[in-house]
């Protein structure tokens, strides 16, 4: 059964881009699930041979999409051997789940902007991935693919995450602590008048209404992030 990743990018658009999100993809899948020119094709082997086998083992295509994916490179995809149109027309023809991966913000091309034989590729859902959210997005992406390949471990948290995450949920804490003494001291402690004590109780809530709805989004984030097998 084809359960391999393959990452479809033009070098000269996305390389850096493509090289962490197949490092990214490496915390979820074993190595071998993943396809990447650079890394997989041996010196000496057949480009074309060694992409067709990919294929044909793949069931998922992510064509990698830059600021420069039609700009610099469009003129390329109308040449009928360029290996990035071929990747994906192959792909396309074999009914692959093929997902265009908007990279930092970039616009999906056009059906004018593109051969016939990958038009296809403005029918298919795109996934926007950015660099402000990358851990995040690549989860997302793994989690949408987990029907047609199963991720072989669970990834690992980067180093110093969870101090991070446990001080940021303690200072949560605290802050919300303090806005129910601002409370209790406003109606126990304080010899203001009745206005005062109702300002400082609106305020002493608002900072627990705060503090929590903070709390309750970094664990959903978390869980979120966390949730492939």
């Amino acid at each position: 059964m084809s359960r391999k990743i393959f990452i479809s990018y033009r070098r000269s658009d996305s390389a850096d881009f493509s090289v962490a999100l197949y490092n990214e993809l490496r915390g979820y899948y074993d190595e071998s699930f993943i396809f990447k020119d650079i890394n997989t094709i041996q010196p000496g082997q057949q480009f074309a041979e060694v992409l067709e086998n990919a294929l044909d083992h793949c069931a998922v295509v992510l064509v990698v999409i830059g600021p420069t994916w039609l700009t610099v490179s469009g003129a390329r995809l109308f040449e009928e051997h360029d290996w990035v149109r071929q990747e994906i027309a192959r792909a396309l023809a074999r009914n692959l789940r093929v997902i265009p991966i908007l990279a930092n913000g970039t616009k999906m091309p056009k059906t004018e902007e593109l051969p016939d034989d990958l038009h296809g590729l403005c029918k298919r859902q795109a996934l926007e991935i950015d660099n402000q959210r990358f851990e995040y997005d690549v989860a997302q992406l793994c989690r949408a693919i987990q029907d047609l390949v199963p991720s072989k471990k669970r990834r690992v948290a980067p180093a110093g995450s969870s101090y991070w995450d446990n001080a940021f949920k303690a200072i949560l804490l605290l802050f919300m602590l303090a806005s129910i003494g601002l409370i209790v001291w406003a109606w126990l402690g304080s010899e203001g008048q009745f206005t005062e004590k109702i300002t400082m109780s609106l305020l002493g809530l608002g900072g627990m209404a705060g503090g929590w709805a903070a709390f309750t989004r970094q664990r959903w984030i978390e869980l979120r992030a966390h949730q492939i097998e």
